[in-house]
């Protein structure tokens, strides 16, 4: 009868250990649970779309030496109701540097694209055409710069 009271005072308390033990797991398991990673309070509006409209789509430098670096800036306003996004900025020539200062433009906010050109090197009438690539309506845009470049060795030689 001895035998059989320690065995299961045994079996009690290797029962109780796990029961402590599993209790211990579920109050570790419960804390961790309640972690959850910060999610934005407003979460952005994906609907809608996204609309250039510029002031000018095309600028005239008229006659330059050729040599001579001008530059000119598009005003351009988003006038759709999502976020516009300029993913990236295309030119035709070397001749171009684009400038962007910012490439995210909320809906009914101005942005700009700066256009600089060096007429190094070229000679005659001049059609430049920048593409810019965003999430518009019309996902490629175009915008032109022209110019009427003299270059005088040209012109002596000739």
């Amino acid at each position: 009868m001895k035998k059989r009271q320690k065995a299961e005072g045994k079996r009690q308390k290797f029962t109780s250990a796990w029961l402590v033990f599993i209790l211990f797991m579920v109050l570790i398991g419960s804390c961790n649970s309640g972690t959850k990673k910060a999610e934005p309070a407003v979460k952005p509006d994906e609907s809608g779309v996204a609309k250039f409209v510029f002031s000018e789509e095309m600028h005239n430098f008229g006659s330059l030496k050729s040599g001579e670096v001008v530059s000119f800036t598009f005003v351009f306003r988003n006038e759709g109701t999502k976020t516009l996004v300029i993913d990236r900025v295309e030119s035709g020539c070397k001749c171009t540097e684009i400038v962007i200062p910012n490439k995210s433009i909320e809906p009914g906010k101005e942005g700009q694209i700066e256009v600089i050109y060096n007429s190094a090197g070229e000679v005659g009438r001049q059609l430049q055409t920048i593409t810019v690539f965003s999430n518009a309506d019309q996902p490629e845009k175009q915008i032109f710069i022209k110019a009427n470049i003299t270059n005088e060795l040209i012109e002596i030689y000739s």
